[in-house]
């Protein structure tokens, strides 16, 4: 049975979301207009001073201020960050981040429920405690991720994916996590998500661009290619 503190911290961040969805809902209800062109130029305008993404105290891979800046706004119960971060950002990470070309960025956005923030709340955690192991442990959450959906992003997922990852001290990330000791990082995440207008994941952001279709290997690369030029 969750305690008190477990309750009010979990309420709190859903409201949060819930939130940032509700203001998302608005802000297009009130771009919408008959002129069907109208519409689709808004949709085309998507994110919001997306050149100016605050990645300070962000999860970060590569040569530090390479020539290209890739942010990926994920949720570890989302199946189509799984995707990218097990088919697509392998070989990004091959091709462009240990050729010093590009550096990436990961920013949590809890966009499926109370998993998805204890999610970023573990992330944010291991971050904290353990930053060289931030990238192996998130491999080995999504990893974990089952084909269906159903719950299973829990303590027990996420001290398995921890141990996985090297991370020694098992019973210390739990009681922080327990106590909720990396909460702001996670509220300063949410808030970037609002900012920014992020409405789906994973968005993929190269250079302050974003990229169409993230699903798309190809795509993805050209967008990249295009940054270095």
């Amino acid at each position: 049975m969750k305690n008190k503190g477990s309750l009010i911290f979990t309420m709190v961040m859903t409201l949060l979301v819930v939130g940032v969805i509700a203001a998302l809902v608005i802000t297009k209800k009130n771009g919408d207009s008959s002129d069907e062109s109208q519409i689709a130029t808004d949709s085309s305008k998507g994110l919001q001073a997306i050149e100016k993404i605050d990645t300070k105290g962000q999860p970060q891979m590569g040569k530090k201020d390479a020539k290209v800046k890739i942010i990926e706004f994920g949720d570890f119960k989302c199946p189509a960050c799984r995707y990218f971060e097990t088919d697509i950002k392998p070989e990004i990470e091959k091709k462009y981040i240990d050729t010093g070309k590009a550096e990436l960025y990961f920013i949590h956005s809890p966009f499926h429920g109370e998993e998805s923030i204890f999610g970023g709340l573990a992330g944010e955690t291991v971050l904290k405690q353990a930053p060289d192991k931030y990238w192996a442990f998130q491999k080995a959450i999504y990893e974990l991720q089952p084909d269906t959906d159903q719950e299973w992003l829990s303590m027990t997922a996420v001290k398995e994916a921890a141990k996985k990852a090297g991370i020694k001290d098992l019973d210390k990330l739990e009681k922080a996590i327990d106590n909720k000791t990396e909460e702001a990082g996670l509220k300063k995440d949410i808030e970037l998500v609002t900012k920014h207008n992020i409405t789906m994941t994973p968005t993929i952001i190269v250079n302050g661009k974003e990229v169409a279709n993230p699903m798309d290997i190809k795509e993805v690369e050209a967008a990249i290619e295009k940054a270095l030029k």
